[in-house]
């Protein structure tokens, strides 16, 4: 089996001052893998998505993405391997308002340049890339590329920020409760348009959410509360 695209291995964080939040043995994602991570409130979601982007540094133990150890990279590094191989799908979507919804999308390829290469390469431009992306979200409709993105209904900007997330074919996608303002006949209905976007681009999927039902889709489940042995009650 080829090296996993996520590999923890005895992972521990903890803020200043505070007790350890996270305390990861192991955990791993395979490339082309969609894989569902339970994450309730208070778990350490956040935090944990955040050492996966190298926002924060972990005080022990092993974070590699794509082979790379991310605790050996300076913070500039690790925000361009960031940019250059991950796509967020944030809760509220952090779409900029002001701009259109062709501007938005594109913008992840403003800042690497490897996710605009491989836009062209795909697509001719990275115009181009954002309107086919669009378009298999269904916003392919005459003008909309032009709106402003807070002219939008709030399933209209959920997969503006998932067309965002997934130009320039990054590797890793990782959603942090991208459904939970929809009902579930649309759920389920974008999960099976991000499913198939994130199968064209080759892109591995790490979808965090509270909501059990949604588990069924993916090829696998599981849950922060179990894997982080830091949320375990000592053994007496």
């Amino acid at each position: 089996m080829s090296q996993p695209l996520i590999e923890l291995s005895n992972l521990g964080f903890a803020w200043p001052s505070q007790d350890e939040l996270l305390d990861i043995p192991a955990f791993h994602l395979q490339r082309g893998e969609c894989v569902f991570l339970k994450g309730p409130s208070g778990s350490g979601k956040t935090t944990l998505l955040g050492l996966l982007g190298g926002v924060q540094k972990p005080q022990r133990g092993s974070i590699q993405v794509l082979g790379q150890e991310l605790s050996r990279l300076s913070a500039g590094a690790r925000d361009r391997f960031r940019v250059d191989h991950t796509g967020y799908i944030f809760q509220q979507f952090n779409l900029l308002p002001f701009l259109s919804v062709r501007e938005n999308v594109e913008l992840p390829c403003h800042f690497s340049s490897l996710r605009a290469q491989r836009a062209r390469q795909r697509h001719g431009s990275v115009g181009q890339a954002a309107a086919a992306l669009l378009a298999h979200l269904g916003l392919g409709q005459p003008g909309l590329l032009q709106r402003r993105a807070d002219e939008l209904s709030i399933g209209q900007q959920q997969r503006v920020a998932a067309a965002r997330a997934l130009i320039g074919q990054p590797e890793l996608v990782i959603a942090d409760e991208p459904t939970s303002a929809l009902d579930a006949d649309a759920r389920e209905a974008f999960l099976q348009l991000l499913f198939g976007e994130c199968r064209e681009a080759g892109s591995s999927l790490l979808f965090v959410s509270h909501d059990q039902s949604l588990a069924r889709l993916f090829d696998r489940s599981l849950s922060l509360a179990e894997l982080n042995q830091a949320t375990r009650p000592a053994d007496h």
